[in-house]
C-alpha cells in the first residue's frame, strides 16, 4: 500500500506557494519587486514547512532529499547547451520570418563590454534567486509526486503546476511577460514551462542533484535575454508570439527537446514505495489434550 504522506506534503507546498504568489501579485501589482518575491516563495514555502509539518527528526532528512549536497558537475555543460539550443531554434526561426534581425555585433561587444561586471553580478545573484525556485519545485515537490507517479508523469505535473505557478504575475501585475495579449501568452507559458519542467527533471533525476536544475533555469533566463539585446525586433509584440517565453518557436523548440527526452529508454526516477513483504503463515500450534483412556 503507497504512502499518502508525501503526497500531502506536495498538496501543502502548491496551497502555500499559490496563495503566496496570488498575495504578491494583489499587492505589488506594478512593482519589479513582485518578480522577486515571487522567485522566492518556493524556498520559502518549504521553509515555512519544515518548522511546521516536519518533526525535529525529519528536517535533516527533509533538506538533504533536495539535492544540494552534490554538485553534478557531469551534468552542466548538458544544463548549459541545451538554453543555447533552445535560444537559437526560437530565435533563428525569428529570424526566417523576418520578426527580427541581427543586431550589430559589434554593438552588443561594446555593449558586454561596458557592463560585464554588473551582468555576471546580476547572472550569479539571479543564479542565488533560481535556486530558490528550484529548491521548491525540483528539490521538494517532483521526489514527492515520483511516489505516486511514474517518473515521466510527475515530471509533467510538476512542470504543470510550475507553470500555473506563473499566472498571477502574467494576468494580475504590469511587469512579468507584459508584451502582447496575455490571454495569449499566459497559456502559452504554462505550456512552454510544463516542457521545460521535463527537461529540469530529465537533469535533477540524473545528476541526483538540483544544482545543475538551477544553472539551466537561470541560463534560459541569461540566454534569452542576450538573444533580446542580439535582434533588433520589427514587431516587440510578433517577437513574443514567436521568441519570447511564450512565443510558438519557443515552445516548439522547448517540447523538441523534451519529446526526445520523454522518448529515451533510460529509466526515469520512480520513488513508489514498495508493499512491505507479508509475513509467511505459520500453521497454529494445536496442543494435544489426553482424553480418557478407551476401555
Amino acid at each position: 500500500m503507497f504512502r499518502t504522506r508525501p503526497l500531502t506534503e506536495g498538496l501543502i507546498y502548491v496551497a502555500l506557494s499559490y496563495a503566496m504568489a496570488l498575495g504578491i501579485a494583489l499587492a505589488f501589482p506594478h512593482a519589479e519587486l513582485a518578480r522577486l518575491m515571487s522567485a522566492l516563495v518556493p524556498v520559502t514555502a518549504v521553509t515555512i514547512m519544515t518548522f511546521t509539518v516536519f518533526r525535529r527528526g525529519q528536517r535533516r532528512p527533509l533538506w538533504q532529499g533536495i539535492g544540494l549536497n552534490r554538485l553534478g558537475l557531469r551534468w552542466w555543460p548538458a544544463a548549459i547547451a541545451i538554453p543555447f539550443l533552445l535560444m537559437a531554434i526560437a530565435y533563428g526561426v525569428a529570424l526566417v520570418l523576418n520578426v527580427a534581425e541581427l543586431n550589430n555585433p559589434a554593438g552588443l561587444f561594446d555593449w558586454m563590454a561596458a557592463n560585464g561586471a554588473g551582468f555576471l553580478i546580476n547572472l550569479a545573484v539571479g543564479g542565488i534567486v533560481i535556486m530558490g525556485e528550484e529548491i521548491g519545485w525540483r528539490g521538494f515537490l517532483l521526489p514527492r509526486l515520483q511516489t505516486a507517479l511514474s517518473g515521466r508523469s510527475a515530471a509533467l505535473l510538476t512542470g504543470f503546476i510550475h507553470g500555473l505557478f506563473h499566472l498571477p504575475l502574467i494576468l494580475l501585475t504590469s511587469v512579468y511577460d507584459n508584451i502582447g495579449s496575455r490571454w495569449v501568452i499566459a497559456p502559452m507559458v504554462v505550456v512552454v514551462i510544463t516542457g521545460g519542467g521535463v527537461i529540469y527533471a530529465w537533469l535533477r533525476d540524473h545528476a541526483q542533484s538540483v544544482w545543475p536544475v538551477a544553472i539551466a533555469h537561470q541560463s534560459v533566463n541569461t540566454i534569452f535575454e542576450l538573444g533580446t539585446l542580439a535582434t533588433l525586433a520589427a514587431s516587440p509584440v510578433a517577437l513574443a508570439y514567436v521568441a519570447g517565453e511564450g512565443g510558438l518557436a519557443t515552445c516548439a523548440a522547448v517540447w523538441l527537446v523534451a519529446g526526445v527526452l520523454l522518448g529515451l529508454k533510460s529509466q526515469w526516477s520512480s520513488r513508489r514505495p514498495t508493499a512491505a513483504p507479508s509475513p509467511p503463515r505459520v500453521p497454529p500450534v494445536v496442543s494435544e489434550v489426553a482424553g480418557p483412556p478407551r476401555r
